[in-house]
């Protein structure tokens, strides 16, 4: 039987009036099975996932053997448009200052809260309340490997992060939060019999090929695992680095600066693998003009890797590789 594939849209009724009506595909095998919700984009500059959900509708199109799949690549339209995390932010503000316009602190959402709220509300309304299992796909800055969120209490929620096949698996504990308030897409899945992943895709702003192809083999392992899409799923070239989100500091090796001056990274990225003693990059000293060369402490794969400050994700100064003595470069995890 042809897979019955639809372009729908979820009104939302704005505070001025507006309607925004926020687009989606909605795939029906016609048979019984699980309903899959794969979302994007609930901050304007994460939207490597939005490009990961088109090649994922095709896949659906062509494969997608049972139960339904919703696919919504623009989840906050508005804040795609304005170019940054949430409709409220100005130029580097970071994520905290938000107004309480976070999405994903807002689901289920209010159709007379404010308009982040209104279009959780509308999504939740034609879309989310529907569906049974989630892949919820961010994106943070580029100097921390790409990484699955795992709800660690919930067995079902860890089967879809071990499927992911990414590189790291971050176990985190339950968000907690007064409902009355709101709570995150995964929260809501998690917390009500249902299943819920996220995957952090790094990083904003662009869309890189690498990262893409990480998102599609996510979702399409997902399918496969809840049976929605025939053939077996494909697996993690090497290990996967699990780690609990409380003990991440104690698996990390840091990499500090030993001076001050410009760091020279050295061609390589986050997820990679390094051997111990191999060079990590220099720096160019700003006192002596001495090279001060960088090794790795372990072999392992780096979790992170280059100079940079908080709200390095909003702005560029925090990006700017001089490191004050004692600055982190990179961080190492080695694999258990």
């Amino acid at each position: 039987m042809a897979v019955n594939s639809e372009l729908k849209y979820a009104g939302a009724a704005l505070s001025d009036g507006s309607e925004e009506r926020i687009p989606y595909w909605h795939l029906d095998s016609g048979q019984p099975g699980d309903v899959f919700l794969v979302i994007a984009e609930q901050h304007g500059n994460e939207v490597q996932g939005c490009e990961v959900i088109r090649r994922f509708w095709r896949v659906c199109e062509e494969h997608l053997r049972a139960g339904q799949v919703y696919l919504v690549p623009f989840a906050n339209p508005l804040a795609l448009r304005h170019r940054r995390s949430h409709i409220t932010l100005g130029p580097e503000q970071p994520y905290a200052d938000a107004a309480g316009q976070n999405m994903n602190l807002n689901w289920p959402g209010d159709p007379e809260g404010h308009d982040t709220s209104r279009l959780c509300h509308a999504l939740h309304d034609a879309v989310v309340r529907h569906c049974t299992r989630c892949l919820d796909l961010h994106s943070w800055s580029r100097f921390t490997a790409t990484c699955t969120l795992v709800r660690a209490d919930v067995p079902e929620a860890v089967a879809l992060g071990e499927a992911t096949a990414v590189r790291f698996q971050m176990m985190v504990p339950p968000f907690r939060r007064d409902p009355a308030e709101g709570t995150t897409i995964g929260s809501l899945f998690n917390d009500n019999g249902l299943a819920a992943t996220c995957i952090e895709l790094a990083p904003q702003w662009v869309i890189r090929e690498k990262e893409v192809a990480l998102g599609l083999r996510a979702a399409t392992n997902i399918a496969k695992l809840l049976g929605m899409i025939d053939g077996d799923m494909e697996p993690l070239d090497g290990p996967a680095v699990t780690f609990d989100q409380s003990t991440r500091a104690e698996r990390t090796h840091t990499v500090t600066a030993p001076c001050s001056g410009l760091f020279v990274e050295n061609g390589l990225e986050t997820s990679d693998y390094v051997e111990q003693g191999q060079s990590l990059g220099h720096i160019i000293s700003d006192v002596d003009l001495s090279t001060v060369g960088i090794p790795a402490p372990v072999a392992g794969y780096l979790w992170q890797y280059g100079c940079h400050r908080e709200h390095s994700d909003i702005a560029l100064p925090p990006q700017h590789p001089y490191a004050d003595e004692g600055d982190v470069l990179a961080s190492v995890m080695p694999v258990e």
